[in-house]
C-alpha cells in the first residue's frame, strides 16, 4: 500500500542540539528515559530528532503521525533497546522480541493465541480468583496503621498469576519473607538490558562484575524456567494452558515449538506478563488515594454487582459489568502507560506527519504524550478522569488515539489477560479495603522495562458493612423474547436456518452451537458451517445467521475467501438477492480501529449485493458484558426470523423434547468429529515399500496416497495423517471392560462442552476405541484420581491417590512411576483389576486422536499422488513391558496398497517450497527423514529438466548413518546428480573412516563451495530435528559467514537474520517431542 498523498515537509525534524561523540545522550538520562522524552516533546512538538553514535531515532506523539506507523502495511514492529539487548542472550526470540518476519514469531503467535480468546479468559478466571484471595488475605491481616508496599505486592500478585495460569507453577510469593529468586534475577535483568541498550559495546565489554551478574541472573531465569518445563513434561499431561499449547500444539503447517523457542516464550511471559499488569495496578491505587470522588462511584458499581459478601468470588458475566471500574483502569493506562512506547519502522522509504523516512528508520510512539493531546482528551486532558473513557466518549476516540498494549499484528496478545486480572483484583480491594494515603504520596516514576510507581505505600482500613454470607446481587433481567405460546419442543416446520461462523479463537464457533441449539429446540431444520463454505452459495431458503471475528481488522481463517468474495468488485450486483441474513459480531474495543470490522463488512455489502437484513447487526464486546449484549441481541433475533419466514404460528418458544440433530452416516470415521475437526478426507493407499536395508536398524517406509478429488497438493506441503490405534491395544480395552467386538455405544454429552465422540446414535466401540481417542498417552493425573475412586478403601487406593498429589513427594511418584516409564490408562487399569471405573469415565478422561504430520515428499509435476517417507517408531517401551509401537508409523508401514486413511494436507505458513525461478540455486540440508521434502524438490527441477528447461545446480546436504543401510532414495538421488540438478554432499554418522559424521560437518568442510552457492542468491532449506541438528546448522552458517568476512558473531547473527529476512533461510523443524509416531 503506498503512503498516503501528503505534501512533504522541508522543514528539518526539530530537537535538542547533539554534542560531539555522545549525541543527545545527555538529553535524555538513563532512569528518566520516558520523562525526558516527554519533556522534550513538550519543547519540540509531536515529532523531534535524537542523535546517537548509532544512528538517529525520531520520537512522535501527533495523532496523525502515530495513524502513518500504525499503518501495517506501511511500518512493522523494530526490535531495539532493553528488548534486542534481552533477545541476544537468548537462543531463540519470545512474541515480545522477536521479529515479524521470523517464521518462529508466527509458529508461537498462532499456537498461542486461542489461549488468550474469550473462552480461554473463562477458563484462567479460578487461578486468578486464587492468586487474588491471596492478596485481599495478606491485606486483611495488615496490622492497623500499618503500611503495605503496593508496588511489591502487586508485582507478587502478578507473577504469580502468570505462573499459575499460564505454566501451572506456583512461586508462592505471599508465603516468602523474600522476594522468589526469580523476581531479583528478572529486576537485575530488566535493569541491565536497559543500561547496556543506551552505552556503547565497548563499554559494555568492560563492565565485568555486571556481565558476571548478568549472565548468573540469565541462567537462573532459564533454570527456573526449564526445571517447570521438565516437571510438565515429567508429568505425562500436557495441561491446557499457555505451556501445554507449546509442549503440543502445532502451528497450521504443522510445525511444533523448538524447546529453546518454549523457554524464551515462558520467560517473556513472565517477565511481561506481570511487569506491565503489576505497574497498571499500582499506578491506580496511585491515583485512587487522590481522588475519593471516584472512589465512591467505583464501590457503588462494585458493591451493586459484586455484592457486599467478600467470600462470593466473582464471575466472569460480573467482571464484564464493572464498566466503571473499566474506565478507572482505563484511563490509569492512558496518563501513565506501563509500556509506554513502541517503536516502528517503515518497510520502505516513507513519510510520517509529510516527513520523509527512509527504510528502516526507527520511530519511537510515546503514548504518553499521544494520551495527552488536547484535541482528542479536552482541555483536562492532563487531569485523571475515568469519564475520558464513558462509553459516549470512548465510541467518538478517533482509532490510534488510545495505544497502551502496542499497535497492530504485534499489539500485545495477552491484553485481554491483563485487563481481566486487573479488573478482578481491582473489583475485589474496593469491595474489601478503604485505601488511605497515609504519607502524602507524590507519584514519581521508576523506569525500567516498564514504569512504575516509586516508593508508593497504603494503610488500610476494612469497609464496613461487609458481610460473610450476604448474597450478592442477582443479575439483571434480560429481555426476554416477546411472548408466543410456549409449545414444547417447538413445532418441527423444518425450515431451514444456516448458521455461518468465522472464528480462530473458537468464541464465534461456540455461539453458532448455541443458536443451532436454540433454532432446533424452535423447530428450525437448524444447522452450522465456517462462513468459506458458504462462499457464492448463500442459500435463499429458510434464513443465515452470522457469527464473526475480527482479528486486527482481518477475517479469521475460516471466513477469508467469504470476505474476499464480498469485496471483490467483480462480485455481480444482486449476488445476495433472497437471502434472509442477520449478524453478530465478536470483538474487543481494545482494538479500536478494526472494532466489528469483519461483521460489518459483511452486514454491509450482503445488503448492498442485495440481500434481506432481518434483524439488526449486533454487536459483543470481550471487554464489557459480552453475554449481556448476546443475551440483548438474541431477545428480538427468533420474533424478527419468524416474521420474514411467515412462521409466526409454528416457531414457537424453546422446548426440551424431541432430538436436537439428527445425522445419517456412510462412512462412520469420515463423519467423527476427530476427523471432521482436523477436516481430513479419506485417501487410498497406492504404494507401500521399505527403503532401508535388512540390515539397518530401523524401518523407513516410502507411502504414495491418492488424494479425493477436488484434494490437490504443492511441493513442500505436509500431509497430516489421522491414525488408528493398533487391534491389540483396542482388543486389550474389549477386554477389560467386558464388551463384545460386536457392541455399539450411543454417546450423549451431559454437559456444556463439545466432546471429541460422537453422539446421538449408535456407534461402534471398536470405532470410538481405535480412531477418537489416544489410547497409549500417559495416564493423566485425572485419569488414575477416577481409577482410584473406583477401589474399595485399602493399600491399591491409597497408592494410586498418593500419585495425583501435588506435592513434591506426590509429583516424583508420578514422575517415577507413570511419566517416565509411559504407563498408559489402560496399563493402570490392569494392574488394578478391582477398579469399577465405568466404560463412559474412561472415554471421558481420555484425550481425543491427534494428525501425525509428514513433510510431503513428492511434487505434483512428478506425481499427481503425494508421497511421505515414514520413520517406524518402534523401541522397547520405556516401562520394561513389551515393544512400544508408534500409532501412525505402525497404521502407516501395515497399511496394504488399495487401503484408505484419513488425511489433511496442509501448506507451510514460510515458503518453505522452491525458488519460482529455476535458474535460482538452493542449499538443502537434512538428516534421516529430513530429507523427504528435498526429494519433492529436486522431482520438480527434475521434471523441468527433462521439459528442456535450464535449472541451476543445487547442493544437496544430506545425514544418514551409513550409505550402504540407510540412504534414502539413492537411486534417485544418483539420477537428479547425474542430471545435474542437485550435488551431493553426504555425511554418515557410523561410517568408518569417513570425513564428515553430521551435517554441520560437511557445511564446514566443503565452505568454498557452500559460500559460492549462496553468492549466487541461493535458498537454503533446513529440515530436522530443532534441538541438535538446526541450531548446530546456523552455527556452522555463522562461522562460515565469520571466517570470509572476519566478522564478529554479532555479524554473524545478523547475517543470518537478514537471510531470515529476505526468505533466504527457511527451517522446516520439529522438536522431539513433534516426531510423528
Amino acid at each position: 500500500m503506498a503512503a498516503p498523498s501528503r505534501p512533504a515537509v522541508t522543514s528539518e525534524i526539530p530537537g535538542p542540539r547533539p554534542l560531539p561523540l555522545i549525541g543527545n545522550a545527555l538529553s535524555v538520562p538513563s532512569g528518566r528515559t520516558i520523562q525526558s522524552l516527554m519533556r522534550l516533546t513538550r519543547r519540540y512538538g509531536p515529532i523531534l530528532r535524537l542523535h546517537s553514535p548509532a544512528g538517529d531515532r525520531y520520537v512522535v506523539s501527533g495523532l496523525d503521525m502515530i495513524d502513518d506507523i500504525c499503518d501495517d502495511s506501511r511500518f512493522t514492529k523494530l526490535v531495539g533497546g532493553g528488548q534486542l539487548v534481552l533477545r541476544s542472550r537468548f537462543p531463540s526470540a519470545g512474541l515480545f522480541t522477536a521479529d515479524t518476519g521470523d517464521p518462529l514469531w508466527r509458529s508461537a503467535h498462532d499456537i498461542l493465541l486461542p489461549s488468550f480468546g474469550t473462552r480461554s479468559m473463562r477458563g484462567y478466571l479460578p487461578q486468578m480468583i486464587d492468586i487474588a484471595q491471596q492478596l485481599m488475605l495478606k491485606w486483611e491481616r495488615t496490622n492497623p496503621g500499618e503500611p503495605v508496599d503496593v508496588t511489591a505486592d502487586t508485582t507478587r500478585l502478578t507473577l504469580d498469576t502468570i505462573a499459575l495460569c499460564g505454566f501451572g507453577y506456583r512461586f508462592n510469593s505471599f508465603y516468602r519473607e523474600t522476594n522468589h529468586p526469580f523476581i531479583d534475577a528478572m529486576l537485575g535483568v530488566l535493569a541491565e538490558s536497559q543500561t547496556r541498550s543506551r552505552i556503547p559495546p565497548a563499554l559494555v565489554r568492560l563492565r565485568r562484575g555486571a556481565e558476571r551478574r548478568f549472565t548468573r541472573n540469565l541462567r537462573l531465569m532459564t533454570d527456573t524456567v526449564g526445571a517447570i518445563l521438565d516437571e510438565r513434561r515429567s508429568s505425562g499431561d500436557p495441561g491446557d494452558d499457555l505451556l501445554g499449547r507449546m509442549l503440543t500444539g502445532t502451528d497450521k503447517q504443522g510445525r511444533s515449538l523448538p524447546d529453546d523457542n518454549i523457554v524464551s516464550q515462558c520467560i517473556t511471559f513472565l517477565v511481561a506478563g506481570h511487569e506491565t499488569t503489576s505497574g497498571l495496578l499500582s499506578f491506580t491505587i496511585s491515583y485512587l488515594i487522590k481522588n475519593p470522588e471516584v472512589v465512591a462511584r467505583a464501590q457503588e458499581e462494585v458493591d451493586r454487582v459484586l455484592g457486599t459478601d467478600p467470600e462470593v468470588m466473582p464471575t466472569a458475566e460480573q467482571l464484564g459489568r464493572l464498566t466503571y471500574v473499566t474506565q478507572i483502569l482505563d484511563e490509569t493506562l492512558r496518563l501513565w502507560p506501563t509500556a509506554p512506547a513502541f517503536t516502528r519502522q517503515p518497510l520502505a522509504d516513507d513519510t510520517v506527519g509529510g516527513y520523509p523516512m527512509a527504510r528502516g528508520t526507527g520511530i519511537v510512539a510515546l503514548t504518553p504524550m499521544l494520551h495527552r493531546l488536547p484535541e482528542v482528551w479536552g482541555p483536562d486532558a492532563e487531569e485523571f478522569d475515568p469519564d475520558h473513557f464513558a462509553p459516549e466518549r470512548r465510541d467518538a476516540l478517533p482509532p490510534n488515539a488510545f495505544k497502551p498494549f502496542g499497535s497492530g499484528q504485534r499489539a500485545c496478545i495477552g491484553r485481554q489477560f491483563a485487563m481481566q486480572e486487573a479488573v478482578l483484583v481491582l473489583g475485589m480491594l474496593l469491595q474489601r479495603f478503604e485505601m488511605i494515603d497515609h504519607a502524602g504520596y507524590t507519584l514519581r516514576i521508576r523506569e525500567a522495562l516498564t514504569l512504575k510507581p516509586e516508593g508508593l505505600t497504603v494503610t488500610l482500613r476494612p469497609r464496613s458493612g461487609r458481610t460473610p454470607g450476604a448474597t450478592a446481587p442477582p443479575p439483571p433481567v434480560r429481555a426476554a423474547a416477546p411472548a408466543t405460546a410456549p409449545q414444547a419442543g417447538g413445532d418441527r416446520h423444518g425450515t431451514p436456518l444456516l448458521v455461518l461462523f468465522g472464528s480462530n479463537l473458537g468464541t464465534a464457533e461456540d455461539l453458532a452451537g448455541r443458536l443451532v441449539r436454540d433454532g432446533a429446540d424452535r423447530g428450525y431444520a437448524a444447522r452450522t458451517a465456517p462462513l468459506d463454505s458458504a462462499t457464492r452459495a448463500l442459500p435463499t431458503t429458510g434464513a443465515v445467521v452470522i457469527v464473526s471475528a475480527s482479528y486486527n481488522g482481518t477475517p479469521p481463517d475460516n471466513a477469508a475467501a467469504f470476505c474476499a468474495w464480498l469485496r471483490d468488485t467483480g462480485t455481480p450486483d444482486g449476488a445476495a438477492a433472497g437471502v434472509r441474513f442477520t449478524v453478530f459480531g465478536c470483538g474487543n474495543r481494545d482494538w479500536a480501529s478494526t472494532y466489528q470490522a469483519v461483521p460489518t463488512l459483511i452486514d454491509d455489502r450482503l445488503a448492498a449485493l442485495g440481500g434481506t437484513r432481518v434483524h439488526p447487526r449486533g454487536e459483543g464486546d470481550a471487554r464489557g458484558d459480552f453475554d449481556g449484549q448476546y443475551a440483548a441481541w438474541t431477545a428480538g433475533l427468533w420474533d424478527h426470523l419468524a416474521a420474514a419466514l411467515d412462521l409466526r404460528g409454528q416457531a414457537g418458544a424453546a422446548g426440551t423434547t424431541g432430538p436436537r440433530l439428527r445425522l445419517d452416516y456412510e462412512n462412520l470415521r469420515a463423519s467423527a468429529p476427530v476427523v471432521r475437526s482436523y477436516r481430513s478426507v479419506p485417501a487410498t493407499v497406492r504404494a507401500n515399500r521399505e527403503l532401508t536395508s535388512g540390515e539397518a536398524d530401523r524401518s523407513v517406509r516410502h507411502l504414495e496416497i491418492e488424494l479425493p478429488a477436488g484434494t490437490t497438493y504443492g511441493t513442500g506441503d505436509h500431509l497430516g495423517v489421522l491414525p488408528r490405534n493398533d487391534a491389540a491395544l483396542v482388543r486389550r480395552v474389549l477386554a477389560r471392560f467386558g464388551l463384545d467386538p460386536a457392541t455399539y455405544v450411543t454417546v450423549t454429552a451431559t454437559g456444556a462442552a463439545p466432546t471429541h465422540l460422537p453422539t446421538g446414535e449408535p456407534y461402534p466401540v471398536l470405532a470410538v476405541l481405535a480412531g477418537c481417542v489416544e489410547l497409549q498417552d500417559p495416564a493423566s493425573r485425572a485419569g488414575l484420581a477416577a481409577v482410584a475412586a473406583h477401589l474399595p478403601a485399602g493399600p491399591d487406593r491409597d497408592a494410586l491417590e498418593g500419585l495425583t498429589g501435588t506435592d513434591d513427594a506426590s509429583r516424583a511418584r508420578y514422575r517415577e512411576q507413570i511419566a517416565l516409564p509411559r504407563r498408559s490408562l489402560l496399563d493402570v487399569l490392569e494392574a488394578y483389576p478391582a477398579s469399577t471405573l465405568p466404560f463412559a469415565e474412561f472415554l471421558d478422561v481420555l484425550p481425543p486422536l491427534r494428525p501425525r504430520y509428514y513433510s510431503i515428499s513428492s511434487a505434483p509435476e512428478a506425481s499427481p499422488n503425494p508421497s511421505v517417507t515414514v520413520g517406524v517408531l518402534e523401541a522397547p517401551a520405556r516401562s520394561g513391558d513389551g515393544v512400544h509401537h508408534g500409532v501412525c508409523s505402525t497404521q502407516l508401514r501395515d497399511s496394504e496398497p488399495g487401503g484408505t486413511v484419513f488425511v489433511l494436507v496442509r501448506e507451510p505458513s514460510i515458503p518453505f517450497r522452491p525458488p519460482e525461478n529455476p535458474h535460482r540455486p538452493m542449499i538443502m540440508i537434512g538428516a534421516g527423514t529430513g530429507m523427504a521434502p528435498f526429494r519433492g524438490f529436486c522431482e520438480e527441477r527434475m521434471a523441468l529438466y527433462e521439459r528442456g528447461v535450464p535449472v541451476a545446480e543445487s547442493l544437496l546436504v544430506l545425514g544418514c548413518r551409513d550409505p550402504l543401510h540407510d540412504l534414502l532414495y539413492a537411486g534417485e538421488l544418483r539420477a537428479f546428480t547425474d542430471a545435474g540438478v542437485a550435488r551431493l554432499l553426504p555425511a554418515y554418522s557410523r561410517m568408518p573412516g569417513h570425513p564428515h559424521r553430521y551435517v554441520q560437518h560437511v557445511l564446514a568442510a566443503e565452505a568454498e563451495t557452500v559460500w559460492k552457492v549462496l553468492e549466487q542468491d541461493a535458498v537454503v532449506y533446513v529440515c530436522g530435528n530443532a534441538n541438535t541438528m538446526a541450531p548446530a546448522v546456523r552455527e556452522a552458517l555463522v562461522t562460515l559467514y565469520r571466517d570470509r568476512s572476519e566478522g564478529t558473531a554479532d555479524e554473524g547473527d545478523a547475517w543470518l537474520a537478514a537471510l531470515r529476512a529476505e526468505g533466504r533461510y527457511l527451517e522446516d523443524i520439529w522438536g522431539e517431542s513433534a516426531v510423528p509416531g
